[in-house]
């Protein structure tokens, strides 16, 4: 992919696309990874990945896409190009959530530790 000068755009899109898909492996894992060294603040770093993941595809096409005049319009192109970004955060959600439940296996049972009670 060539770098267009009549359309401008914040980074390259090969380079705005491997970024991207690095970034979002990576905060994950460092916000896991920092959530267990500390006792505090868990919830924050883990609620910085999740929102990372969620804005990760716009991130993306704000840096990608060409700065264009207001009366022209983006086509489909845009959302191939968010295409690979989209596929990648369903994963990673998926194999974020699975991660944490093994984690933190304590959320999910009493705190307590009684029997649920019995229906009577």
């Amino acid at each position: 992919m060539e770098y267009d000068p009549h359309y401008p755009t914040i980074l390259p899109l090969g380079l705005t696309l491997m970024l991207v898909l690095a970034l979002n492996i990576l905060i994950p894992v460092a916000a896991i990874f920092l959530a267990r060294r500390t006792n505090q603040r868990k919830r924050r770093l883990l609620a910085f990945a999740c929102l990372w993941l969620l804005f990760s595809p716009v991130t993306m096409i704000i840096m990608a896409t060409p700065t264009r005049p207001s009366d022209d319009e983006l086509g489909p192109a845009v959302v191939m190009l968010a295409l690979p970004i989209l596929m990648e955060v369903l994963m990673l959600f998926f194999v974020y959530a699975v991660t944490l439940l093994f984690l933190y296996p304590g959320r999910l049972r009493r705190q307590n530790g009684s029997p649920p009670p019995s229906p009577a």
